[in-house]
């Protein structure tokens, strides 16, 4: 079972024995079409003379050649004279035709098919495996041997897929198989995972549920979705047809990278630019690209204020401006646009944000505490499940700078990087640290000063970036899941705001930094931050 390099294969058998393989003169049938036959290599050799002429020689070596019947007709069909597939001896490789191996070698050849596997199938093609004992459980050594091969020039080997199949045999059937203790729900390439510890690159092709090494493999995009799919296979045979560099069935269509069964979807043209679209994701028989900015993902250096301006709408005048961002993960990208422009319309837009994958980020216009509340509060109460957040997804505020002294600047820094404060604010902020918003020990009541004169010496991804010239952005917060979790963190942005005000405290400064002193004080305020209240409560994060 152990994989057979042409080193290991020249070791067994030797040209110097006339019997080795096959005798000259005869054939030695490997499948009904290949076969191994006792030949000579003709090669050029130029004999240089003294006076500089050269004479030219030609030498003939005995060798063993890999023959096709089926490839020396077409060559005859052609006009053309008969040519091995390969040919060698001992240690030594004359030719190999890489084609040709592939279009009339073994089935289930792989991409690469380096010769050191060549030799490996002929090998056991000649010296046929037995792979089970005599109650029929696979020998002992069978799956350290395949885990070897799948891990070495032995995975490009038809015989590597010939003992895979035996494998996914004997699971199929249910045979009981040494070391595989995999639950009976598991699906076939589960088993074969577990039973080989994961050791091995090994895919499951989708159009013939066959289990290979990847090497056997290549991509193919096949309903819009890339996949690995077994080399050679025709995907017309499978019910596909070429369109757009992919391969679609007779009732999909693809629209904007995106595959749809236009047997359960509608499917029309834009009114305006006349591109092909999905009803469900049109307005007013316009595409989601026409419906202008509000629907559109806008540039990352996008400012939101100057498209939408300031909204200056039942804000109280002590009240300071607020904007929120938001970050989702969406799985329908049109669909999720259209929600969020419907929903936010004139109050946010959507921007691209390296940091998602698939989604945006969205990104309010200035406006007071209460407007946020109703718009962002709308906008989660009936999320749909194709917009949703992520494990990296956040929520930032940005809060104007004239919401603070620069002693409640110092306050509201402190505050949020102090190490003895984590646990209160991971359990508000629904995260903690991260690459993206991090403690510092060197952030104190001071930083501001510091950052009024340097604004770009203190990192941007701290929990407070003080590198903007206009607000505070406080960069803690996961990105809610519903209206209830959006409240409550606003609540605590809103209540940090007036906490940090001079004269609200009689202790130390010291103390006021304490998440201790700002619960005894939000406590005492139930009626504006009732939500935030009721958490801190049920959360025991009370002192």
């Amino acid at each position: 079972m152990k994989q057979i390099s042409q080193y290991k294969f020249a070791k067994v058998y030797d040209y110097s024995d006339p019997n080795a393989i096959v005798k000259l003169g005869e054939k030695r049938f490997l499948t009904d079409d290949l076969y191994i036959i006792r030949s000579s290599h003709k090669s050029r050799n130029y004999n240089y003379r003294s006076d500089g002429s050269a004479g030219l020689e030609y030498k003939f070596t005995p060798c063993w050649k890999l023959m096709s019947v089926e490839y020396n007709q077409y060559r005859e069909e052609n006009g053309e004279f008969q040519m091995c597939i390969m040919s060698w001896t001992g240690q030594r490789l004359f030719q190999f035709r890489r084609d040709a191996y592939r279009n009339y070698g073994p089935k289930l050849s792989s991409r690469y098919i380096p010769t050191n596997a060549v030799f490996d199938w002929i090998y056991y093609t000649l010296n046929p495996m037995n792979l089970h004992h005599a109650n029929g459980n696979l020998k002992r050594g069978f799956r350290n041997h395949l885990i070897t091969r799948l891990n070495g020039f032995g995975a490009d080997s038809p015989i590597t897929i010939y003992m895979l199949e035996t494998l996914q045999s004997d699971i199929t059937l249910g045979k009981e198989i040494e070391y595989l203790v995999s639950p009976a729900t598991d699906s076939l390439i589960h088993k074969v995972q577990a039973y080989l510890l994961n050791n091995g690159d090994i895919k499951e092709c989708p159009l013939t549920s066959t289990i290979l090494p990847k090497s056997h493999m290549q991509y193919q995009r096949l309903s819009g979705r890339t996949v690995f799919v077994q080399y050679g296979l025709s995907m017309a045979d499978y019910g596909y047809h070429s369109e757009d560099g992919g391969w679609l069935k007779e009732n999909e269509i693809m629209i904007d990278g995106t595959c749809y069964d236009s047997d359960t979807v509608e499917i029309t043209r834009c009114e305006s630019c006349n591109a092909k679209c999905v009803v469900e994701e049109t307005r007013d028989y316009q595409c989601v690209d026409c419906l202008g900015q509000n629907y559109r993902i806008n540039n990352y250096s996008h400012r939101v204020e100057e498209s939408l301006g300031f909204d200056r709408r039942n804000k109280p005048k002590t009240e300071p401006y607020m904007g929120v961002e938001l970050e989702f993960q969406v799985d329908k990208p049109k669909q999720g646009r259209l929600y969020t422009g419907d929903k936010l319309q004139d109050h946010a837009l959507m921007k691209d944000d390296g940091s998602i994958r698939n989604g945006f980020e969205i990104v309010t216009r200035p406006s007071g505490y209460f407007q946020h509340i109703n718009k962002l509060g709308s906008f989660l109460d009936d999320l749909p499940e194709y917009i949703h957040p992520h494990t990296s997804c956040g929520m930032h505020v940005h809060i104007s700078r004239t919401a603070f002294t620069w002693l409640g600047a110092g306050k509201f820094t402190e505050f949020f990087n102090r190490l003895d404060n984590k646990k209160f604010i991971k359990a508000i902020a629904g995260r903690g640290s991260n690459n993206y918003s991090e403690q510092s020990t060197d952030m104190d009541i001071k930083s501001p000063y510091k950052s009024r004169e340097n604004r770009g010496y203190i990192p941007r991804y701290n929990f407070v970036n003080l590198n903007n010239a206009k607000t505070l952005e406080l960069r803690i917060f996961a990105t809610p899941a519903n209206r209830l979790e959006f409240e409550i963190r606003m609540q605590f942005v809103k209540a940090m705001v007036e906490y940090c005000k001079p004269a609200q405290h009689t202790v130390s400064l010291k103390e006021q930094t304490h998440y201790q002193s700002f619960v005894k004080w939000v406590s005492t305020m139930t009626k504006d931050f009732k939500q935030l209240n009721n958490f801190i409560k049920e959360s025991a994060l009370c002192v």
